[in-house]
């Protein structure tokens, strides 16, 4: 599962206030701001490393963020909670925490690249 197709993968779980990030492959952790100083610091080192951000729809919270990632030529993807939550199941993960999340998200995407959509276009979005 590690024998990642696109290299560097960042899965980043979202909440109102905190971005958790997990790195793949090297397991790199971290808690960022949801503001737009944590925005940049989450693009800087994806664009650096030519990874692929993931992260869960969560009503809106992740807008702003993907925005940023798209803007600095970052590939971003959201994944679909109910799919992700499935996949954690499937692991036998019962715990939940943020961190722990960032971590389900990553793996997810790693298992299935396909499952992610990119940033629709602003029309889209206004609907």
């Amino acid at each position: 599962m590690d024998n990642l197709s696109h290299g560097r993968v960042i899965g980043i779980d979202v909440s109102r206030d905190w971005l958790d990030v997990h790195c793949l492959p090297d397991g790199h952790r971290c808690k960022l701001p949801n503001a737009p100083a944590g925005h940049a610091a989450a693009a800087a080192p994806a664009r650096d490393r030519g990874a692929v951000v993931c992260f869960e729809s969560t009503g809106g919270q992740e807008w702003q963020l993907w925005t940023v990632l798209e803007t600095e030529g970052v590939a971003a993807r959201q994944l679909p909670p109910a799919q992700v939550k499935a996949f954690s199941q499937s692991r036998g993960t019962r715990a939940k925490t943020d961190r722990i999340d960032a971590e389900l998200i990553v793996r997810f995407f790693a298992f299935r690249p396909e499952a992610g959509r990119s940033l629709p276009a602003e029309k889209l979005r206004l609907l």
